[in-house]
């Protein structure tokens, strides 16, 4: 008599149909309100020079700097890649760019009656991985990153967990 090894038996197949409450899931997810993810913003006037606003990013931890005017109205977001690549670019820039000067013309911006969802699709449409959240009198009263979306996410999918951790 022979006896023969099965080989691995083969696993059931994967159902990959989403479950039913799916849709609703993310539906209740992209309709949560920004200001429910958003994180105190730390802000620099537009004029402070490249050098000082990486001082304040080095000392805050943080990646990204809301720009203000005088009247503390957002101008936009600069990110720790623009002043790197503006100082790879010229030596000199950190010393003598003004913050101001690298923002794009685009605002990096979101009222703060955006939805999770919108604030996203700006994000992605724009090439951006932050965006100030702003009011109605341009006052800047928030931020939010890739990394708070993601956290979101990862909240969503293990419960118990906050999406505001590092």
């Amino acid at each position: 008599m022979t006896v023969s090894k099965a080989g691995p038996r083969p696993s059931p197949p994967h159902d990959t149909t989403p479950p039913a409450d799916a849709a609703a899931e993310h539906r209740d997810l992209t309709a949560r309100p920004v200001s429910e993810i958003m994180n105190r913003p730390v802000m620099v006037l537009a004029d402070l020079r490249l050098g000082d606003a990486l001082a304040v990013m080095v000392r805050s931890g943080l990646r990204h700097l809301i720009v203000v005017d005088t009247a503390q109205r957002c101008l936009g977001v600069i990110g720790d890649r623009a002043i790197t690549s503006a100082w790879a670019t010229d030596p000199t820039a950190l010393a003598c760019t003004q913050v101001g000067r690298l923002l794009d013309r685009r605002r990096a911006v979101v009222d703060v009656t955006a939805t999770v969802g919108e604030v996203a699709a700006k994000m992605h449409f724009d090439g951006v991985d932050a965006i100030g959240v702003i009011e109605e009198n341009g006052q800047c009263v928030g931020v939010v990153t890739g990394s708070d979306l993601v956290g979101l996410l990862v909240a969503r999918e293990m419960p118990g967990t906050d999406e505001h951790e590092p």
